[in-house]
């Protein structure tokens, strides 16, 4: 008989008690300033701790405020899987799931994010305990979790996009879109020029579901609620906003309220970005707050996400795996696809990893160049075989090792685009003589077949019995005990097996 299926976290509480009750948060008791020290102890602690270790922080006693924050929630990907009740290897199908059937939100009339409504002279951001995530460098405290809700003025339709913002004062924040082609952008452009101001609502430490599907690189018109609820298996309750006529989540920590002028603009940055560098300070539009909506006792969310990897980089990394994975599989049909993957440390989405099947790696390349007609904004693209676990660095970096042969195997497209401001973009401006603006930029993209193209020798490894066999009786070692890692699971399942006439003996051990 099957255990069922426990119901999905529908707010950040239920998710952090979680994580608790699994022995995968930590909670920091000491006082701590939020200008420097949260941040210099989640960086530690993110940085120093193995990943199958991994754990979340909530810092309790944040000093002048009576708000918690909490970092450091989504990552590793056993985590994330975690976060949506689901084993790690059926994310891409997850998401393939929710984005075929999203689920529409629930409109109810009230919700625990309402409970305390502040407006005029009580609404003040400096309340809330944003961190300055890069002490030092950023311009001041960001809300760097928030969820912007938007909606397109011609259709109606709402849209969920991760974005800055900066707390410049109590009444107003930053919106950095990052790019024109932003959906949140094109919605702010369609209001710019009918001028008239957009309402617009900023959603601070919702359900998991919510800063996942906000993360998702999605068609223009598609509610990302409505992927949430697909993410979650039941649709989102929502209620509508007290100053603005936005539905908002119900069971979010905060929901600030407010509205954006057209074409109103002030200095927004610098800030820490997501590939590790300084982004320089630029005009960017301004939010109004005219209400501030939290729970009885909220806690502040937010990510560490500057230089990768960290949890933030993870869900942007999911954001744009789980479409990809949906359009390549669902709606191109494109056979021969196992297993997608961004490479650790890639800042979300610099290089993919694509994983095939045995049957379909002749035709690595052109796969290759099809995945790259669809570019997020990746430069690299490394095909591998399916023997090769990519989320493991060591064993992808052995297969380019031994399975590349440069001038055959790597293909070099010209004049694409990428979303990083980085050095590569900012020496190919120069050499070109031009001003880095806004993203897009020009860059290039290298797809790298990495995939066996001949017969090779059989990899030095013990066979799969006998390996199975020290596993087995591991106890009688004295050795602390160990937990295998994939990439040698899938060695051995995929290569030829040499038992040396050793039986094993247990046929129901796996690892």
């Amino acid at each position: 008989m099957t255990s069922p299926t426990p119901p999905p976290f529908l707010d950040l509480g239920s998710f952090l008690s979680f994580l608790e009750q699994s022995g995968r948060l930590k909670r920091v008791v000491k006082p701590v300033d939020k200008d420097w020290e949260i941040t210099c102890i989640a960086r530690w602690a993110m940085e120093s701790t193995p990943e199958d270790n991994a754990y979340g922080l909530v810092f309790e006693n944040v000093k002048n405020y009576n708000v918690p924050v909490a970092v450091n929630l989504y990552a590793p990907y056993a985590t994330y899987s975690a976060a949506l009740r689901i084993p790690p290897e059926t994310l891409l199908e997850r998401w393939a799931t929710a984005l075929g059937r999203p689920r529409k939100p629930v409109s109810v009339e009230s919700g625990p994010v309402q409970a305390v409504v502040e407006t005029g002279v009580e609404a003040s951001l400096l309340t809330i305990p944003a961190p300055v995530w890069t002490p030092g460098r950023d311009a001041g405290p960001y809300l760097s979790a928030a969820n912007v809700i938007t909606r397109d003025p011609d259709t109606g339709v709402q849209n969920l996009g991760s974005y800055r913002v900066q707390v410049h004062d109590e009444k107003h924040a930053g919106l950095f879109f990052g790019s024109k082609m932003q959906h949140g952008a094109m919605h702010y452009a369609k209001y710019c020029k009918r001028q008239k101001a957009m309402p617009v609502a900023i959603v601070v430490g919702a359900s998991p579901a919510v800063n996942f599907a906000a993360a998702a690189k999605t068609a223009y018109g598609v509610d990302e609620l409505e992927i949430a609820g697909g993410l979650m298996g039941i649709g989102l309750e929502v209620v509508k906003g007290k100053t603005i006529d936005l539905l908002v989540p119900a069971r979010a920590e905060y929901v600030i309220e407010g509205w954006v002028c057209p074409e109103t603009q002030v200095m927004e940055g610098p800030f820490g970005e997501a590939l590790g560098y300084m982004n320089w300070a630029a005009p960017a539009p301004v939010v109004d707050v005219t209400a501030i909506c939290h729970r009885q006792a909220p806690i502040h969310h937010g990510y560490v996400q500057q230089l990768p990897p960290s949890d933030g980089h993870l869900v942007m990394e999911m954001g744009v795996l789980g479409p990809l994975w949906y359009y390549l599989t669902q709606k191109l049909r494109l056979e021969g696809l196992r297993d997608l993957a961004i490479a650790r440390g890639s800042a979300g989405l610099a290089i993919l990893v694509v994983q095939l099947q045995r049957s379909h790696a002749r035709n690595a390349m052109s796969i290759g160049r099809t995945l790259a007609k669809l570019n997020f904004g990746q430069k690299f693209i490394y095909l591998v075989d399916e023997d090769i676990d990519i989320r493991d660095q060591e064993t992808l970096n052995w297969a380019l090792s031994s399975r590349v042969d440069p001038e055959r195997d790597i293909h070099f497209v010209s004049d694409i685009s990428t979303f990083q401001y980085d050095p590569s973009t900012l020496a190919r401006a120069a050499a070109e003589g031009k001003e880095l603006r806004s993203p897009p930029y020009d860059s290039s993209m290298a797809i790298v077949d990495g995939t066996v193209k001949c017969a090779v020798p059989e990899i030095s490894l013990p066979g799969r019995s006998i390996m199975l066999r020290a596993l087995e009786n591991w106890e009688q070692t004295g050795l602390p005990a160990i937990t295998p890692r994939r990439r040698i699971q899938r060695l051995m399942g995929t290569h030829s097996e040499l038992d040396l006439g050793l039986a094993h003996s247990s046929t129901n051990l796996r690892i």
